[in-house]
């Protein structure tokens, strides 16, 4: 189960990026609300400080969104019957999305926002 190279842990993590970009609709409007950021950061000549916190919480949404997912295909292997602590687990997972969320637009919306005041 475990890798036996470096090259093959990468292998896996794409697979799963794009196993999460074709089957999770949230990563895919966080990835494309990101697309449109950046655009938006390219039209606003915006500083490398900007794009530095661009990176930071655009990496930060999507990788949320990736553990939400790995969380939520754990839970359903354990059991598809209902059960209060997996539940529990799958809302928490996607608090943290949320969190990150809200993370996200404020910092793009600061940067924004100063860039157009």
């Amino acid at each position: 189960m475990k890798n036996e190279t470096f090259l093959d842990s990468i292998k896996c993590a794409i697979k799963g990026m794009k196993y999460a970009f074709k089957t999770e609709k949230n990563f895919k409007y966080y990835f494309f609300i990101a697309l449109f950021f950046l655009i938006l950061n390219i039209l606003l000549k915006s500083t490398k400080l900007d794009y530095a916190l661009y990176v930071i919480v655009t990496s930060g949404v999507l990788m949320a969104e990736l553990a939400n997912t790995a969380i939520e295909h754990v839970a359903n292997a354990l059991s598809r019957e209902y059960n209060e602590e997996i539940r529990l687990a799958k809302d928490i997972g996607s608090g943290i999305v949320l969190m990150q969320g809200f993370a996200f637009f404020l910092v793009e919306g600061i940067v924004f926002i100063t860039k157009l005041i």
